[in-house]
């Protein structure tokens, strides 16, 4: 970039200057352009050698090693000819850029530039600067905003690199947080829940403690023990990602087993479902208990948000692409007939912890709807949904054929 913008502006401006100590001739332009070849070839040689083991293993090396092939070789020939000079605008060019691209390792951008600024200013007090620059308050002025910038630069990554460091210590303190969930708080829940069940069956005298009262310390504990599972399986897909195990599906048959599985749920809710998902639908190469998981959470998620009654619909069709390129894939629809909610409100559904509508109660955390995101996109598909304020609710996602 920098020789670019010597070659296209900055020469021709100084040889339309009119002044001959300025103006590049033919035997300084083609001390430039040597100059130039040898700063491509110089940071050639460095990529070629950023590939080799023993610096693809050590970054702080190969950061310095390419820094130092950008600007040094050049400095190292003006100085031969007794021509240094501070090429400000190209290292103010090239600092912002690094500091950009990888901001982080501050004292690395430090050593970068103080080896090529302190480079100058020995080569500067020896003697060797070139004699066609003359040093006026503009030069010192560039100099100046050289080191400002760097200044400004290495803040910058420092600041970052800090953020990522506290990030760290947070995540491992989250870790720890959800071990202990894990373990000290899951195990006891399970515990008291098996214990309560035993006390609940017909055949066992309860003595002073209302039946009602024990069924609901029952799903309060239920409850508890679904949040635990939530929140650490949330965790452990945004740490580790999902882990499919993919096999050849049929989502009507699919469809029709979480169906059987959630009966008592609809049943308490008062629900009617019904699925018009084709027998003869192409399968799908997806994870059967993944997928399970996705139908599971976005039915429950009609029914803990719609009033008793609610009518379900379970539907698939294909989705054929126009483009070769792009794949077919199957669009799944599951739709309800409940109280609805804005578009605004659809598009942040599937974010982390966040809630339906505001007028919708929950104690859940609701990351039902943020896992079934990441299963569908590690799948290759999309999800989402569409509704309007009462007019029911179509949630959706593809998977491809």
């Amino acid at each position: 970039m920098a020789i670019a913008l010597n070659l296209i502006v900055v020469i021709p401006s100084l040889n339309a200057s009119g002044k001959p100590e300025l103006a590049f001739d033919t035997g300084r332009m083609r001390e430039y352009l040597e100059v130039a070849v040898t700063q491509i070839l110089s940071i050639g040689v460095g990529l070629l050698l950023a590939k080799s083991r023993t610096l693809s293993q050590s970054p702080e090396r190969m950061f310095l090693l390419l820094s130092g092939l950008v600007l040094m070789p050049s400095q190292i020939i003006a100085t031969a000819r007794g021509q240094a000079s501070f090429d400000g605008s190209m290292w103010i060019l090239f600092y912002a850029i690094q500091a950009i691209l990888i901001p982080v390792n501050w004292r690395s951008h430090l050593i970068s530039q103080v080896t090529v600024i302190g480079y100058f200013a020995i080569a500067l007090l020896a003697g060797w600067r070139d004699p066609n620059v003359v040093i006026s308050a503009t030069y010192a002025l560039g100099i100046f905003y050289t080191i400002l910038i760097c200044f400004v630069a290495d803040i910058g990554v420092f600041l970052y690199e800090r953020s990522l460091r506290r990030e760290f210590e947070l995540r491992q303190q989250l870790r720890v947080f959800l071990h202990a969930v894990s373990h000290d708080l899951r195990n006891p829940v399970i515990g008291m829940m098996m214990t309560l069940k035993t006390f609940c069956h017909p055949e066992q005298p309860i003595a002073q403690v209302p039946r009602a009262l024990l069924q609901q310390m029952i799903e309060s504990g239920d409850r508890q023990v679904a949040l635990i599972n939530s929140l650490l399986r949330a965790h452990e897909a945004e740490v580790h990602g999902i882990v499919l195990h993919r096999q050849v599906v049929q989502l009507h048959d699919l469809a029709q087993s979480v169906i059987a599985d959630l009966h008592p749920f609809l049943e308490s809710a008062n629900a009617t479902i019904t699925y018009a998902i084709p027998t003869d639908l192409p399968s799908v190469n997806a994870d059967v208990l993944h997928l399970q998981r996705v139908y599971e959470n976005l039915i429950l998620n009609a029914l803990r948000y719609n009033r008793s009654g609610v009518r379900l619909s379970l539907d698939a069709t294909i989705e054929r692409s126009v483009e070769k390129s792009v794949k077919n894939q199957v669009r799944c629809t599951i739709q309800d007939n409940g109280v609805g909610m804005t578009q605004q409100q659809c598009d942040r559904l599937f974010e982390l912890y966040t809630r339906g509508p505001s007028n919708r109660q929950s104690l859940g955390l609701d990351l039902g709807l943020y896992l079934c995101r990441q299963i569908i996109l590690s799948h290759g598909g999309e999800i989402g949904a569409i509704s309007s304020p009462g007019n029911g609710a179509t949630f959706w996602f593809t998977l491809p054929m």
